[in-house]
């Protein structure tokens, strides 16, 4: 009897192991989770090669990893056995709702999250989605727990999990309307290296590269007030009680202004990360609409000041 839950891997077993690659793009892995080694699937991707007449895999250091073409044919494949799945569920008479649980940075969820969710919802107006909102670390932890299936985070995280970039976030110094540098162009940090800094907590990715920006700007930024919340530190900037380094276009607050940083580093990438061991058929629907998103939007999701 077929699998309920595999129906893909019976009907189409090499677009399974296509999407598992899309899922994560390490062939050794990869091979365990599809039930063969890892020789015997780079033979069969040399196979698929042969027969295309395009190049899937290429050298990196001691090891192959995926080319840009073998990339886009996988992640058709796990859209594909998205159609699959979707399809016998129908002929079962089984409905197909999705139910997911999705974290995210705050700073991205006014814009990319909500582009990303609101997208996804017209396609598959079936899905159910939770929300949770955390610092990386937290997001991080919660994919460890099993407590969400896909996190929106930055920086991009160590090997264990898998991530597909979204944009690039950049950072701002945030003043008080009527602050003299308020609608200026790009300003170099020591044009308020002697005023009070409002900061997020130091277990923040932004709050660290605030840090990093004012040290290469040759000063440590005078601390005035410590929070965990981005709209909070926006409303004490329009309050009157300092300056801030925040990620741009967050949950603006009506009195503050977002100046331009004259600094090469003051930006990040920001993507989807997962654990590939936990990837089920919601979360799969999801990364395959992602992808579809960056390859039809190039830079759908890039938020610049």
């Amino acid at each position: 009897m077929v699998n309920e839950n595999l129906a893909h891997s019976v009907l189409a077993p090499a677009l399974a192991q296509l999407a598992a690659l899309a899922d994560d793009p390490n062939i050794t892995r990869t091979a365990a989770r599809t039930g063969t080694s890892q020789p015997s699937l780079s033979r069969t991707i040399r196979r698929w090669e042969k027969h295309l007449g395009i190049p899937l895999l290429t050298r990196d250091g001691r090891g192959v990893r995926l080319t840009e073409e073998a990339f886009a044919i996988a992640a058709a494949a796990a859209e594909a056995i998205q159609l699959v799945d979707d399809a016998v569920d129908r002929v079962r008479g089984r409905a197909s709702a999705t139910s997911l649980s999705l974290g995210f940075l705050k700073s991205l969820g006014p814009t990319v999250v909500a582009e990303l969710v609101a997208s996804f919802l017209r396609d598959s107006p079936e899905a159910v989605l939770a929300h949770r909102q955390g610092s990386s670390g937290e997001l991080l932890h919660a994919l460890d727990e099993g407590a969400i299936d896909v996190a929106v985070t930055a920086p991009r995280p160590p090997g264990q999990y898998v991530w597909l970039r979204l944009g690039r976030q950049s950072l701002a110094l945030v003043v008080p309307v009527g602050h003299r540098l308020a609608g200026a162009g790009p300003v170099m940090l020591t044009e308020v290296r002697d005023e009070p800094m409002l900061a997020l907590y130091r277990r923040f990715d932004a709050r660290r590269r605030a840090d990093s920006l004012c040290v290469a700007a040759g000063f440590t930024p005078r601390i005035a007030l410590e929070a965990d919340d981005v709209t909070m530190v926006r409303g004490y900037v329009g309050g009157g009680l300092g300056v801030a380094i925040l990620p741009s276009d967050t949950a603006t607050a009506a009195r503050t202004v977002d100046v331009p940083i004259d600094a090469d580093t003051a930006w990040r990438d920001f993507g989807l990360a997962w654990r590939p061991e936990r990837v089920n058929p919601s979360s799969r629907r999801l990364l395959a609409h992602a992808r579809h998103l960056n390859a039809r939007y190039p830079g759908w999701a890039d938020i610049v000041v």
